[in-house]
């Protein structure tokens, strides 16, 4: 059964009566730690000089054998120096350098490996006429045999011009070049223009009283369109911009008669309908023929 000690869900909801003392033992007492502090002047103490003589700094230094070096004079040194003129006098020096005297800048630099022997072969170059003449049958290289001669590959001729003449800066031939397919078939302008476009247009083309609520929907869904979305959308922009236009000018020569103006915006809703479902497919048609990409919604 849960307690208290599982949890502060399980705590009792009433006070206790008493305490009782606990069978276990006492808690360790912490031993005092003694704090560093105590025993501190308040005050930042001063310096004060000491109170009896001291040894001066300078008798705490080791004495030193060397001699004492004047810092303002210059630094000399102990090596000698490869060369006794400059560097471009050096390369070229007829007299050599101090290792090899007779060392010109015509001949190779001497370097520290072995001389050669006798049976690696002669220290310099030999000079022509040293090789002497040759014995003996001469070597003939073996042919392969007849069974694997094969014939060199034969190369298809290029259809294309070499670069840099005439031809390769002329048009193709018309025989190779063919202008691709710009067909277009009703049934790509009317999966490009989208049946939800195009079937209440079609509606309000022949439904008078719902000419005005069908180009509305068809406006709404426009945006599903695939092909010059922009373009779809300006034209319905039109054609609600001409039907505000003549919706005034209706209520005005109605005297505000708002059956009257509804007929006259069917009318011309329905006439809208039949323009904006041809221009639809036109538009959508001529971007599939330009292979435009599908629009973005």
């Amino acid at each position: 059964m849960a307690n208290w000690t599982d949890g502060p869900e399980y705590a009792p909801l009433q006070r206790p009566a008493a305490f009782e003392t606990p069978a276990a033992r006492p808690l360790e007492v912490p031993p005092v730690v003694p704090n560093l502090a105590d025993g501190a002047p308040p005050a930042q103490p001063e310096w004060q000089p000491p109170p009896t003589a001291a040894v001066p700094l300078d008798a705490l230094v080791p004495a030193s054998n060397l001699p004492a070096r004047d810092p303002r004079a210059a630094f000399t040194t102990v090596s000698s120096l490869a060369t006794t003129n400059s560097a471009w006098q050096s390369a070229h020096s007829t007299t050599g350098t101090l290792t090899q005297p007779a060392w010109t800048p015509t001949q190779p630099l001497g370097t520290s490996a072995p001389p050669p022997t006798p049976a690696q072969g002669p220290a310099v170059a030999p000079v022509a006429g040293a090789w002497p003449a040759p014995s003996g049958a001469p070597v003939v290289a073996a042919t392969p045999p007849r069974g694997l001669s094969f014939p060199p590959p034969a190369q298809a001729p290029s259809t294309f011009p070499q670069p840099g003449t005439p031809d390769w800066f002329a048009p193709p031939t018309q025989g190779q070049w063919r202008p691709p397919d710009q067909s277009v078939t009703v049934a790509q302008m009317w999966q490009a223009a989208t049946p939800g476009v195009m079937i209440p247009l079609i509606i309000g083309a022949f439904i008078t009283p719902l000419s005005l609520v069908m180009l509305g929907a068809a406006a709404l869904l426009s945006s599903r369109v695939r092909v010059r979305l922009a373009q779809v959308r300006r034209l319905f922009g039109y054609a609600f911009g001409l039907l505000a236009v003549i919706g005034v000018l209706s209520l005005f020569n109605s005297d505000f008669d708002l059956d009257s103006a509804w007929s006259v915006l069917s009318g011309w809703a329905q006439v809208l309908c039949w323009v904006v479902s041809i221009v639809v497919l036109l538009q959508v048609g001529a971007g599939i023929r330009a292979n435009e990409p599908p629009s973005r919604p």
